[in-house]
């Protein structure tokens, strides 16, 4: 009420200064009269805000009780809930001892059901016998995550699904199946199961991922492709085949193995491409050489010893010489004679040594190489231990290689050195015998 007071007071004052201002146009009636309808109009908007007021203040009044009523009625909800929680408690506890004496040994068999399915999950998952029938795993995943006791179909399921295993491990079947191939396309083929060993299909070896059949990119060596196509073809008997007991690991790492003449290159080092340079210039002499020999020279020689006429070959100079010293006597004939054979001699002997010391070079760079190799070994083993062989493979196999180098340059020059040097001591021995009977004829003509 006092605020009140003092607004309409505040309203007087203001309108008394606007009266004063104002003097000469209102009279004193009419001023009081317009104070005391402001001072009416704001006793109405005040005492309608006193009625808001105050129907506010209950309505938070009955809103209040209203949530005390609620929790205590909460309150008294969780208090029965947790009596009946512990009574439930009990109640389980109960339950579960009488379960565990009713159950008896059945406890430990569903233990020892659970720890075999778990045990069984991944030879089922990677058996060559899921290739054929797909879907086995079912089983074991719900025996290994159930939390009950298995029933008696599943334990029976589970039975079979074991001597299945078993049983297939020894038998050789044929079926239908999809094949991924190398270009990553599905397609039915006509796959045969060599136990729990191997998957063969169209000649080939197929292996098992992750419940799919694959086709390998590297298959093994023609001799074991041979037996797969033999095998298959067999309607009756016996037939060999070559089979992994790893159940497909030992076929996956063909596709890592490297072939004979790659595993050479890059394992060769400097020491073994230079064995492979000198390898081929004797090569390429030995066999201009055998060419020359055999085919040019030889012949020529030999054809030459049934012909009285001199031609352009060793056998044929020699006779020209004689010709055309027929006149001389028997030293100075003997002696240009001797002259002519010693000139034949180096161009039929040409590149023999060189073929030699490149067949003695070989060994010397491989034996280089080796060593080269055993160092990085050495290297490797201070750097990283002993504990992965992988880290010294590489100097291992440059000692294997480059010694292997050396000896496939050694064995075929010495073998081609021998045949050369023997068809050129042979030349040399023809025309050594034919000037000897040259020397006799001229002897035997001047009496």
């Amino acid at each position: 009420m006092r605020n009140i007071l003092a607004i309409t007071l505040a309203g007087v004052f203001a309108l008394a200064s606007v009266a004063t201002n104002a003097a000469e146009s209102l009279s004193h009636s009419d001023l009081l009269k317009k104070v005391r309808d402001k001072a009416r109009i704001q006793e109405q908007v005040n005492e309608q805000r006193v009625q808001q007021f105050r129907s506010q203040r209950n309505r938070q009044a009955d809103l209040l009780a209203d949530a005390k009523r609620r929790l205590a009625e909460e309150e008294a909800k969780s208090e029965r809930l947790k009596a009946q929680f512990d009574e439930n408690e009990k109640e389980l506890t109960q339950i579960s001892e009488d379960l565990r004496i009713k159950q008896g040994n059945l406890g430990e068999l569903f233990g020892v059901v659970r720890q075999s399915a778990n045990s069984m999950t991944g030879d089922i998952g990677t058996s060559l016998v899921s290739a054929q029938y797909p879907g086995r795993q079912g089983l074991l995943n719900t025996l290994t995550e159930a939390d009950a006791l298995p029933k008696m179909e599943q334990l029976r399921a589970f039975w079979v699904l074991m001597l299945q295993e078993m049983s297939e491990q020894g038998q050789t079947t044929t079926f239908t199946a999809d094949v991924v191939n190398e270009g990553g396309r599905s397609e039915q083929q006509t796959v045969t199961r060599v136990g729990t060993f191997n998957l063969i299909s169209n000649g080939e070896y197929l292996f098992f991922d992750k419940g799919v059949i694959k086709t390998l990119q590297v298959q093994p060596d023609s001799r074991v492709l041979n037996q797969v196509e033999e095998f298959q073809s067999t309607n009756s008997g016996y037939a060999g085949l070559f089979l992994d007991p790893s159940k497909g690991a030992i076929l996956q790492l063909e596709k890592q193995k490297m072939s004979l003449i790659d595993r050479l290159w890059e394992f060769s080092g400097f020491a073994g491409k230079t064995v492979m340079v000198l390898l081929v210039i004797g090569l390429l002499i030995a066999l201009e050489r055998i060419f020359t020999l055999y085919f040019v020279t030889g012949p020529k020689v030999h054809s030459q010893k049934k012909s009285a006429t001199p031609g352009n070959n060793p056998l044929g100079r020699i006779m020209k010489v004689y010709q055309a010293n027929r006149n001389e006597d028997v030293e100075n004939l003997e002696l240009k004679l001797d002259e002519a054979v010693l000139k034949e001699t180096p161009k039929i002997e040409r590149g023999i040594n060189l073929i030699k010391v490149i067949a003695a070079l070989g060994p010397l760079l491989g034996l280089l190489g080796t060593v080269v190799g055993m160092i990085e070994v050495f290297q490797s083993i201070t750097l990283y231990g002993t504990g992965d062989p992988k880290t010294m493979a590489d100097g291992i196999s440059q000692a294997l290689v480059t010694t292997v180098w050396g000896l496939l340059a050694a064995i075929p020059l010495t073998f081609l050195h021998a045949v050369v040097a023997g068809k050129s001591k042979s030349i040399i021995h023809v025309l050594e015998e034919q000037s000897t009977g040259l020397m006799a004829q001229h002897e035997e003509s001047n009496g």
